[in-house]
């Protein structure tokens, strides 16, 4: 088999420990951070990227100094934030989403501090996740790219179906690396998340965005995710039948949206490439009475009936009726006019009062939740593909940007706005605005 380009090796290979006692980032006692930093010291290291560490990197570095709690707490240097980056940007590169930025940040930490180390440590483990021969030749071991690309590549082949989505993130490192000391991922994952949050936002290349119109049309929409600059927008010809009540998007080519009557359906999109085409929607049962439906790219569908959240687990990515359910009430109270989700179990809404509001869902359905700020009546819906990129759609048409440097703190103080630079000014005339989310 061959993913992206790269050879791939068989799984038995991808389970053999790459991290022994001797590794620099596996002393005995993970708590002993002098001893490792000592230990780390010793070994040469290559630069991430060309032209090395930026003004950008070390501020950024003393922000995460602020907030980082495990391993490298005071302990990031803008060598480190620079690596961190590559890692980030190769996994956007591939598509994939913000959870596994996450994974992959973690194995980092544990493997090599965050540092590309150029010499030969536990047999023959060469860069940022210490990977061995098998793994690919020395040079490109040694390039962040390469390395995080055929991390990623072996992680999905570990977890068919994508699993990996919901598999506790230590489960997933130590499944990829066999490392002999598995209890070492999972301490450092809710750093990897901080970290990710800092630096992964802008840098994602593409934001698309469905849309439907009042006369049952949908529209497709890219916009650079850096610049902000919309790239292109699609109108279809033929429309959905009805005027569609909710709109969610799974994927690049698959949505789902209800209709007035309540009735689920799943639109396939034959093409969005220079022509928005789609397929006659597909039903897929009745009783959906929610007002917002929002899908969060880890196999989580939310929506809101009234006043009530609730959850729903989606286990293909073209489900039919079975492969939706597991159905679970979140709670009451959430009087809100539109819903995202921002990453795997975080949900943004504005509330009907025009605040705007961030919940976390934990895995046994209760909640916790914060506004971000109180001034938001005059967006009429927002969205978000992850990554900290939100889209504030105004009652005039505009469509605003914005960048929250950390989605999961439950606090709107570092949530920046680009009100002198929007997407566009006008235009955005859709009645429903769906993001797909950066997941691969």
């Amino acid at each position: 088999m061959r993913f992206r380009g790269r050879t791939w090796l068989a799984a038995g290979v991808v389970l053999t420990a790459l991290t022994t006692a001797t590794s620099p980032a596996s002393a005995d006692d993970p708590a002993d951070l002098s001893t490792r930093m000592q230990q780390l010291a010793a070994y040469p290291t290559k630069p991430c990227v060309s032209g090395g560490p930026t003004s950008a990197d070390s501020a950024a570095a003393d922000r995460l100094n602020d907030v980082l709690t495990g391993t490298l707490r005071g302990h990031m240097t803008p060598y480190r934030v620079s690596c961190a980056r590559a890692v980030i940007n190769a996994v956007q590169a591939n598509r994939f989403d913000e959870r596994a930025a996450v994974i992959a940040i973690t194995t980092t930490i544990v493997e090599s501090l965050i540092e590309n180390i150029s010499e030969k440590v536990d047999h023959t483990s060469l860069g940022l996740f210490q990977q061995q021969d098998w793994w690919g030749r020395e040079e490109q071991r040694l390039n962040p790219a390469y390395a995080t690309g055929t991390f990623l590549d072996h992680m999905v082949a570990a977890y068919p179906g994508g699993s990996w989505r919901t598999a506790p993130i230590g489960e997933v490192c130590q499944k990829v690396q066999g490392s002999a000391f598995p209890s070492r991922y999972q301490p450092q994952a809710a750093d990897a998340q901080r970290i990710v949050a800092e630096l992964g936002g802008p840098t994602a290349t593409t934001t698309s965005i469905y849309g439907a119109l009042g006369d049952g049309r949908l529209t497709y929409s890219t916009i650079n995710a850096q610049t902000g600059d919309r790239t292109k927008t699609l109108v279809s010809t033929d429309n959905l039948g009805f005027v569609p009540k909710t709109l969610a998007t799974l994927n690049q080519n698959t949505l789902l949206v209800t209709s007035p009557a309540g009735e689920l359906y799943r639109v396939d999109v034959i093409t969005n490439k220079n022509s928005l085409q789609f397929s006659t929607p597909t039903a897929l049962g009745g009783g959906w009475t929610h007002s917002l439906l929002t899908y969060d790219g880890h196999g989580h569908l939310y929506g809101v009936a009234g006043s009530t959240l609730m959850s729903y687990v989606v286990s293909r990515p073209k489900p039919s009726s079975v492969h939706i359910g597991q159905r679970a009430v979140i709670g009451t109270g959430f009087t809100l006019r539109s819903l995202t989700a921002t990453g795997d179990d975080w949900l943004l809404g504005i509330s009907t009062a025009g605040a705007l509001r961030s919940y976390h869902i934990a895995a046994d359905h209760t909640w916790s939740g914060a506004t971000l700020g109180d001034r938001w009546s005059g967006i009429d819906q927002v969205v978000s593909p992850g990554f900290g990129l939100y889209y504030g759609q105004t009652r005039d048409g505009g469509l605003y940007r914005y960048f929250d440097h950390n989605p999961y703190d439950l606090d709107g103080s570092d949530l920046q706005g680009f009100g002198t630079d929007p997407v566009d000014t006008g235009g955005w005339t859709q009645t429903l605005l769906s993001a797909q989310p950066l997941s691969g």
